[in-house]
């Protein structure tokens, strides 16, 4: 195994969906039920494709594969709305987050998601990380989502570093993508599949946790 970065040395940019909290299963109980009337397993399958891409890169995909009569915009609306509902019905980080997480605030802390606004300040404030990252990307900051490098470059040229000593950590194929296209280094935590050998990467951990840790060692 490479030997892990330390800090202060890095600046730490973390995706949000699939590091912070395992918020897949409300965005996949968000699109079904948007997309009433078509079978869930089969929604759930298409929507697994795209997972790490923007809601409207999602909606324009899954509009093309069901040929339905809707915008992209009222889809993602409709959407939005409804996820908006589930993650007030009870939403946790992944457990010892919090305290691992804090060690990092004395240094650089950068949050980069495909999520609009609007949706990363609700989940950040229901999570508990309010206030906790600067900047916070989000894909209304950028013209290309996920897996363009935008939104990591962005988040680069906002913290003053270079991409080499930065350090994202993100859930999936499309982020890793992003990432790496950025630059920056990238450790990946398996929380939404992304494959043990995925190459190059810096490890791909079972958690956010164990990912951060060993980033501090």
């Amino acid at each position: 195994m490479p030997q892990p970065v330390r800090l202060p040395r890095i600046a730490l940019i973390l995706d949000m969906d699939g590091v912070l909290a395992d918020t897949e299963p409300l965005h996949v109980r968000a699109w079904d039920i948007a997309l009433a009337g078509i079978d869930s397993r089969t929604v759930a399958h298409e929507r697994g494709h795209l997972a790490g891409m923007s809601s409207a890169d999602i909606a324009r995909e899954l509009l093309r594969i069901f040929r339905l009569p809707l915008s992209v915009e009222e889809l993602v609306e409709k959407k939005r709305g409804i996820f908006r509902n589930l993650i007030e019905s009870g939403l946790t980080p992944f457990a010892g987050l919090h305290d691992e997480l804090s060690l990092w605030r004395q240094g650089a802390l950068a949050l980069a998601t495909s999520s609009g606004r609007s949706e990363t300040s609700l989940m950040l404030s229901g999570l508990g990380f309010e206030g906790w990252f600067d900047p916070v990307i989000t894909s209304d900051d950028v013209s290309r989502a996920k897996p363009a490098p935008d939104c990591y470059s962005l988040a680069i040229q906002r913290l003053g570093r270079r991409a080499e000593d930065c350090v994202v950590i993100e859930d999936t194929v499309h982020g890793i993508t992003a990432a790496r296209s950025a630059g920056a280094g990238v450790a990946a935590v398996a929380t939404s599949g992304v494959p043990k050998d995925i190459d190059g990467v810096l490890g791909v951990f079972d958690s956010t946790v164990d990912a951060l840790r060993w980033l501090r060692r």
